[in-house]
């Protein structure tokens, strides 16, 4: 593919969702997988497993959804900006620093914990403070790429400049993120503690989560969904909500960051953290209404376009554009934004009980695994199949049964994590409830694991030429 210019489009590079991949299968679930079993089924551990932790939780953010949203954003910002991706050799830098990185830090971090003797704790303490450098540069250098592109864009390309706010919020989250992870891992590393700071180590995921995986999301959805699923035009003001979504997002963190850094007003601002809580609530439940992916109650933007299939052309499947040689992907985007509704309405909830002075009942928790062990895990699984083959230039994933399989193992991974925290005071009252609760907890991990390694199979195998030779149904 080229652009009016000419000029040729860098291929996809499949190294970002191998590296997500491996990360997700050792230091990402795998390190949530033996800390579910030993938590949920109350296992003695040592004084490593808060640092494992919170070393698994960064692992998850920048390496299994990091790498996976960095790989197919270079893909495909650049053919949504109608403009070749400069510098076509960074992204390999990029792939080799943050991957680098994330693993030092896994590694490092929890071993640091573990309290072994010099030389090999002052070994550990520098390899910390490094991979925080190498995860750094990395970022900036993804950023400079993501910048340059959006700002070479050709002109009147509407499609863009729809979500270009969205872009915009994500731009400032990662940089904000990975210097505030890098700070914290300096911190940890050359201050001689075990521990990154807990309460600025939230602040950071809430960072991430709220300034780069759902803007990124939202602006994806807006951009491939009415493709990929049928659903009606975009016609509505998408700019907008990105507008108010970044209201609220200001609203939430900045009483957060006056609190953490003990600025003398910062009571006077406590109360802008549930106002903003509200407005995002609000504003994520009317972005999934009027995408319309979970009521179908609008006609899709094909409904002026087609007409029925001539005889020669058997129909595709009912209400979709392909014929299954994906998989029912469907199925986990649908499970995704069921999570994501329930998050902003809890959210919603939440902001609204503390401004009319209730206490919440919600486990801040709760919300978190909601939205990354729900919503974006579940997105990036269905998502996965559906897009990379055709980025390889393949017609069909090589197992679309396994999709389904995926979507079982995935939904009921995150049932488990979420339900426990999110039902805990109900749970708590009823017969067996806690006990079936830990239990519960205990296998999230195991299914989260397994879920991702079937999804690690089946991009394998379709990467390495299954489906290379099939012909589209």
């Amino acid at each position: 593919m080229s652009d009016s210019r000419g000029r040729s489009h860098t291929p996809f590079h499949f190294g970002f969702v191998l590296a997500s991949l491996a990360v997700a299968l050792t230091v990402g679930f795998g390190y949530a997988a033996i800390l579910a079993v030993l938590i949920g089924f109350q296992l003695p551990m040592g004084n490593w497993w808060v640092a494992m932790l919170q070393a698994h939780g960064h692992a998850q953010l920048l390496g299994w959804i990091g790498l996976f949203i960095i790989g197919v954003s270079l893909y495909f910002l650049p053919r949504l900006a109608g403009t070749p991706l400069r510098h076509p050799r960074l992204p390999a830098w990029i792939l080799s620093l943050l991957t680098t990185g994330i693993f030092l830090r896994a590694v490092s971090q929890p071993l640091l914990a573990a309290g072994l003797e010099d030389p090999v704790h002052t070994g550990l303490r520098w390899t910390l403070g490094f991979s925080a450098i190498l995860e750094i540069a990395g970022v900036f250098c993804y950023i400079f790429l993501l910048v340059i592109t959006l700002l070479g864009a050709a002109p009147n390309r509407a499609a863009l400049q729809t979500v270009r706010i969205f872009l915009a919020i994500a731009i400032v989250g990662w940089g904000l993120y990975s210097l505030l992870a890098g700070a914290l891992a300096f911190h940890a590393g050359f201050g001689n503690n075990r521990l990154l700071h807990i309460a600025w180590n939230r602040f950071g995921i809430g960072l991430f989560t709220g300034f780069v995986i759902l803007p990124t999301a939202m602006a994806f959805s807006v951009r491939t969904f009415p493709l990929y699923l049928r659903l009606p035009a975009v016609r509505w003001p998408v700019a907008r909500y990105g507008q108010v979504y970044l209201l609220a997002l200001i609203l939430i963190h900045v009483p957060v960051l006056a609190q953490l850094t003990g600025t003398s007003f910062a009571s006077s601002l406590a109360h802008l953290s549930p106002i903003g809580k509200v407005l995002r609530g609000g504003v994520l439940l009317l972005f999934i209404w009027k995408l319309d992916i979970l009521f179908r109650w609008y006609p899709p933007w094909t409904v002026n376009r087609i007409g029925e299939p001539g005889p020669e052309r058997r129909p595709t499947r009912p209400g979709l554009p392909d014929y299954g040689e994906f998989g029912r992907f469907e199925l986990l985007l649908y499970a995704a934004f069921v999570f994501l509704a329930l998050a902003a309405a809890v959210e919603l909830l939440d902001g609204a009980l503390v401004l009319f002075r209730v206490a919440s009942p919600f486990d801040p928790d709760a919300l978190r695994h909601t939205h990354l062990a729900g919503f974006i895990t579940l997105l990036l699984l269905g998502m996965a199949p559906r897009m990379v083959p055709g980025f390889l230039h393949k017609r069909k994933v090589a197992f679309p049964g396994l999709v389904v399989a995926t979507f079982y193992l995935a939904t009921a991974a995150a049932i488990c994590r979420i339900a426990p925290l999110l039902l805990a005071g109900i749970l708590d009252r009823v017969p067996y409830g806690l006990p079936v609760s830990m239990t519960a907890f205990g296998l999230s991990g195991v299914l989260g694991w397994t879920s991702a390694a079937v999804l690690a199979c089946n991009l394998w195998m379709t990467w390495r030429g299954r489906a290379a030779s099939a012909n589209a149904p």
